[in-house]
């Protein structure tokens, strides 16, 4: 008899299994991430002192955005790869793996803005721009246990 180990994946809310679980939430994800992203956009050209604001939200807002997708999409994969080559199987409300995929996002989020979607713009611009999107919005929510949610 053949005995298999059931392999369960917690602690990956956002937004890939969410997403994939219940597709409507596409709806209510994709315009509030943007949101989101443009407010962290615009406060980060306020408090370092941008002047052509219009036109850099203009030319950033969508590569921001799907960069910033992208880049929570590496750090659940990164999440996902290491509960599945360690088999984990329980509830795994461990921040010991939910921390690093973050800290891979935000990585990840920071070097996409940096060398892409504020490329042209003056290396102190970029830097404090992408540095500020990749602490502000890095997939925090990785932290929230599925086990609170399913039980």
């Amino acid at each position: 008899m053949k005995v298999t180990k059931e392999i369960r994946f917690y602690n990956i809310l956002f937004p890939i299994w969410f997403l994939l679980f219940i597709p409507l939430a596409w709806i209510v994800v994709l315009p509030a991430n943007y949101i989101v992203d443009s407010l962290v956009i615009l406060l980060m050209m306020k408090i370092i002192g941008v002047e052509s604001k219009r036109k850099m939200y203009k030319q950033s807002i969508l590569k921001v955005w799907g960069f910033g997708f992208l880049s929570d999409i590496i750090g659940a994969a990164f999440l996902f790869l290491t509960m599945w080559v360690l088999e984990l199987s329980t509830s795994n409300d461990d921040p010991s793996l939910t921390i690093p995929a973050i800290l891979i996002a935000a990585i990840f989020i920071f070097i996409f803005n940096y060398k892409i979607s504020f490329k042209g713009y003056d290396k102190s611009v970029r830097f404090k721009m992408a540095l500020g999107l990749s602490i502000l919005t890095a997939p925090y929510t990785f932290l929230i246990p599925l086990s609170w949610i399913y039980g």
